[in-house]
């Protein structure tokens, strides 16, 4: 059975895209016996942070690698070799009470500087020979993430790509090799202002990738479909929303339409925080603030949609 892949992306930072993946993973593998691979594509490496600490990724990155030494190889035009790559089972390694079925291929801040490269379609008066070499280095640099997928794309049930709060070349390579994507918004103005922007980019990926291949002679690179926005760091007066955040959430699902929007959603804790702090979910996190969060049972709720939605 071939793996679902999912990437999470938004190109607005702080909006608990990286908690949000890594919460849904981990419960997707603990709580509901799917195996899950995360693949983490954002130089900031937080995915990857939330799964180990930094001293457990150094040594990983010093005897294995990273996803930039996988993309260094594929420039080379070596094998990438996926599995090598792959960190088997790291979250929880601190308790000896891993989450089985969870694997991670690490990111690296090395990556950074890959993120802004690719080959353009474009020239001066440029011949047809010139359009097509170029268009066929345009599409070779967005298909890097599907080919490496594809090595073991059958050894998962789940593949979640946690990508930069960018629209550049490995969140392009990620829309690519993704069925669907996932957007995470707080409900407030300047959170929830760029969605359908956000859809119209994604949109104009699809459309880039349709014209290179036109000219390459090839089509077999499409974009991913948005599978859903889920909202985020919903604020709380006591025990009900407040009005601006209910007011947002009911216009974005108006604007929306089609239960684009989640029906569940998270709220702004405390213990969220405090988990991320011992690279752990907050079900398996003991501080007060954690089991108070943990009780709520808000991400366990959105990743029981999210198997709905993407059975």
């Amino acid at each position: 059975m071939t793996a679902k892949v999912i990437a999470f992306i938004n190109y607005k930072g702080g909006v608990a895209k990286t908690t949000t993946t890594y919460h849904v993973g981990c419960s997707l593998a603990q709580h509901h016996n799917k195996r899950v691979l995360f693949v983490d594509i954002d130089p900031q490496t937080n995915l990857t942070f939330l799964c180990a600490s930094i001293g457990e990724w150094e040594q990983f990155k010093k005897k294995t690698g990273t996803i930039a030494s996988m993309y260094q190889r594929f420039q080379q035009k070596k094998p990438l070799d996926t599995k090598r790559f792959i960190w088997r089972q790291p979250v929880g390694s601190g308790l000896r009470r891993r989450i089985a079925n969870l694997d991670l291929i690490p990111c690296d801040i090395d990556l950074l500087g890959e993120d802004l490269g690719g080959a353009a379609v474009t020239g001066s008066f440029p011949t047809i020979e010139m359009l097509r070499r170029q268009s066929v280095a345009y599409l070779r640099e967005r298909s890097f993430l599907q080919r490496a997928l594809h090595e073991v794309e059958n050894d998962y049930d789940y593949i979640l790509i946690d990508c930069p709060p960018n629209l550049y070349l490995m969140t392009q390579n990620a829309l690519v090799v993704s069925n669907w994507y996932v957007v995470t918004a707080i409900p407030d103005h300047l959170s929830t202002i760029g969605l359908n922007i956000l859809q119209r980019k994604v949109r104009s990926i699809g459309e880039n990738l349709k014209s290179a291949q036109t000219f390459a002679g090839r089509h077999s690179l499409t974009v991913a479909d948005i599978g859903g926005i889920v909202f985020v760091r919903v604020r709380l007066g006591g025990s009900r929303i407040t009005i601006l955040h209910r007011g947002t959430m009911v216009d974005v699902r108006s604007d929306q339409g089609n239960g684009r929007c989640f029906r569940t959603y998270t709220t702004e804790l405390t213990g969220y925080g405090e988990a991320a702090e011992q690279s752990l979910p907050v079900w398996m996190t003991r501080t007060k603030n954690a089991v108070d969060a943990a009780s709520r049972g808000e991400y366990q709720s959105v990743t029981e949609e999210f198997l709905q939605r993407f059975p």
